[in-house]
């Protein structure tokens, strides 16, 4: 007869106690089995060993061991802290393994005890599946729930606070990209605009050469029309006028009516030139421009 439904007992360690008492019935002592919860960390460890089921007392040794079998004091474990709960239950292999007979009514009454063991071993596949507390735990199946439902929910909050930071964090990456690359435009155009300033400083003060149809002239030449503009050259020509022609630049314009062709086609200073604050002719006859 079983008249108890306790199947553990939960004792709190006190650093002196070794003997655990228990009073729910077990159909075999391989049946009791004992567990360590460590209060601190949460975490339960299932004997294997160092403690012992005296089936006479009634109770639950450990450490402990069968009579003649204690190992030496230093090989045992530390007796129960205060830190820590000890746990006696029972788990009962789910079988009938009780054969009555073939005498009738014995294989009629063997045939209710097989159905109801069947009805137990489902019940256990079922629970196998469920979630539940641990063995050591006080906490109720409903504030089981409970803690489940509220990490849900802050599990769902957290991953929508997550991905919102990696999407915050993605906008910020791509301009910070674009930031990049318009600074690196910039530094283009910089670099392009000083190098154009240095190369008409550089060419604004070199001598001009008399623009001749037939030569040809190359990047960065300086060449003087009879009008007495100069021009510099930004891409190979011959025979081109610049003032036309795609590849050439103005340096700078005069409307001083100062050189004037000569028979040959050759630029020359006037006979009676006006004056000019841009241009002169050097020793050599070649055109110039005035410093200032």
């Amino acid at each position: 007869m079983v008249n108890q439904t306790e199947t553990k007992v939960v004792y709190k360690g006190d650093g002196k106690t070794t003997e655990f008492p228990f009073s729910f019935a077990y159909a075999d002592a391989a049946d009791v089995h004992v567990l360590v919860y460590d209060v601190a960390t949460e975490k339960e460890t299932v004997l294997a060993g160092d403690y012992y089921v005296d089936t006479e007392k009634g109770a639950v040794l450990y450490p402990g061991y069968a009579p003649g079998t204690e190992p030496a004091a230093s090989e045992q474990p530390a007796v129960l802290t205060s830190g820590e709960k000890l746990v006696i239950y029972r788990e009962t292999p789910v079988t009938q393994e009780t054969d009555l007979g073939e005498k009738y009514p014995l294989p009629l009454l063997e045939k209710m005890d097989d159905k109801l063991t069947m009805i137990v071993q489902e019940q256990a596949e079922m629970l196998g599946r469920a979630v539940t507390v641990p063995k050591s735990s006080d906490v109720l199946p409903e504030a089981l729930m409970e803690e489940l439902k509220e990490g849900k929910q802050q599990a769902v909050a957290s991953a929508a606070a997550a991905a919102a930071s990696a999407s915050e964090a993605a906008e910020r990456a791509t301009e910070a990209a674009t930031s990049a690359k318009e600074a690196s435009e910039g530094a283009e155009l910089a670099s392009s605009t000083l190098a154009e300033l240095t190369l008409s400083a550089k060419y604004l003060g070199t001598r001009a050469v008399a623009y001749n149809a037939a030569t040809t002239y190359q990047a960065a030449d300086v060449v003087m029309l009879a009008d007495g503009s100069a021009w510099r050259c930004i891409k190979m020509s011959t025979g081109e006028d610049p003032r036309t022609s795609g590849k050439w630049v103005p340096v700078t314009t005069t409307t001083a009516d100062t050189f004037e062709y000569d028979d040959n086609g050759d630029l020359m200073v006037r006979a009676s030139p006006q004056v000019s604050s841009f241009w002169g002719l050097d020793e050599n006859e070649d055109i110039y421009a005035l410093e200032g």
